[in-house]
């Protein structure tokens, strides 16, 4: 009797990565479903100052990952820049999180074009991961209480009325006292 040896070896691997992402969690999403919690992180800015996610408790959260070798992001980062404008000195913050390996292509693309908001790097890509993201430009928008209320996948046109409205929205439930309605 003659056994054919490559079906047997191709479910054997299926069947090894299958077995892989269910003990491992891989594929698991409970963590980024909107109106649950966003995973927490840390990341640091050209400076070496850390940023925690946990310390923007209070604020809408405005999580943009990018790179500069990105075109759509390049095309959405000038409505980012404005929206920061908008929303300065109210409970919202915005940052970016960039997964360029260094701050050189990043200091360069702020220059060029005259973008001043908050940016960070992830070059391990440790937010990415935890994130689980696919690509850049994709967008968590975070409330204060940490709870995942949006994810924007793909460039957006983030000073459009719509979007202008939604974050203000999400502001003033910030900003309502408690027991109020």
């Amino acid at each position: 009797m003659h056994v054919r040896l490559k079906p047997i070896l191709f479910f054997s691997v299926v069947f090894a990565i299958a077995g892989y992402l269910v003990f491992h969690g891989v594929g698991d999403s409970s963590t980024l479903e909107v109106g649950k919690p966003a995973p927490d992180f840390s990341v640091r800015d050209q400076s070496g100052n850390e940023l925690r996610l946990s310390d923007l408790r209070g604020n809408v959260v405005f999580l943009n990952f990018w790179a500069t070798n990105c075109a759509p992001c390049e095309a959405e980062m000038p409505d980012m820049e404005i929206v920061s404008q908008i929303f300065k000195g109210r409970p919202f913050r915005m940052v970016a999180i960039s997964i360029d390996l260094d701050w050189g292509a990043v200091s360069s693309f702020y220059k060029r074009y005259g973008i001043t908001l908050p940016t960070y790097l992830d070059p391990g890509r440790k937010v990415f991961n935890a994130y689980r993201l696919t690509g850049t430009p994709e967008t968590f928008i975070i409330d204060g209480e940490g709870i995942l209320q949006r994810v924007y996948i793909g460039q957006q046109r983030w000073t459009s009325p719509q979007m202008i409205a939604s974050f203000e929205a999400l502001i003033k439930l910030q900003t309502v006292p408690e027991g109020s309605d």
